[in-house]
């Protein structure tokens, strides 16, 4: 497997694009096999004329107080999340990844980023640990130009919807000041999925709350074809 992965997800800045914007409670978009949802509480609890919700494992994606935007990935890798309304989604134009979104807050460092790319394991654990695989994603920051400093922060695994996952939340310091950084990360059907949150150190304590809702929305559907 050796460290082409952890550079895909460590390394490099995800690409933009354009955003486009509906009307409340109707898909925004689809690109390449991902849609935008916007999504009211009141339309799911009360079923107004026009609803849109989106089932995910028997759970409907609605917002709690305002209206929330989902991202729906393509059905053949079976993954969703949730961003604020506030902030912009974009894919990549030239492709680099099996998948590739990028989620910005508008007018600040931070973002979160999703990379997919296939691997010949089932399960992290083959791989390693979470603090070896922490380790590893250190180290390539390390030998990056300008690095002046990295530090490890936490790590943890769970399960969730009979997937295995990484959480890795570090900092990095270079040349250009200093970035706080939390992934979290799961293997499904032979496919990584790196879901990284960013925020250079001055934005971090105000975006923090948004970016581990981000993370902590991110839904894989379990496949059983590799196993």
């Amino acid at each position: 497997m050796g460290k082409a992965w952890v550079m895909g997800f460590v390394a490099g800045s995800l690409g933009c694009g354009s955003s486009v914007r509906g009307q409340r409670g109707r898909v925004i978009r689809e690109v390449e096999g991902g849609e935008r949802v916007k999504v009211s509480r009141r339309e799911v609890l009360f079923g107004a004329a026009g609803l849109v919700s989106l089932s995910v494992g028997g759970e409907v994606l609605a917002e709690e107080e305002t209206s929330e935007l989902v991202w729906k990935g393509p059905s053949s890798l079976g993954y969703t999340f949730k961003y604020p309304p506030a902030w912009t989604a974009t894919k990549k134009q030239i492709k680099t990844h099996v998948s590739e979104v990028l989620v910005v807050k508008d007018g600040t460092s931070a973002q979160v980023g999703l990379v997919v790319d296939p691997v010949k394991i089932n399960s992290l654990k083959e791989f390693g640990s979470p603090e070896q695989v922490a380790d590893k994603v250190l180290g390539v920051e390390k030998k990056k130009d300008g690095t002046l400093s990295v530090k490890a922060l936490a790590f943890d695994s769970f399960d969730m919807d009979g997937l295995t996952y990484y959480e890795i939340e570090y900092e990095v310091e270079n040349t250009r000041g200093m970035k706080r950084y939390i992934s979290r990360l799961t293997i499904n059907d032979k496919n990584l999925y790196v879901f990284t949150g960013q925020a250079k150190i001055a934005d971090f304590s105000s975006s923090e709350a948004d970016l581990r809702k981000v993370l902590s929305s991110l839904y894989v559907k379990k496949s059983y074809n590799n196993i």
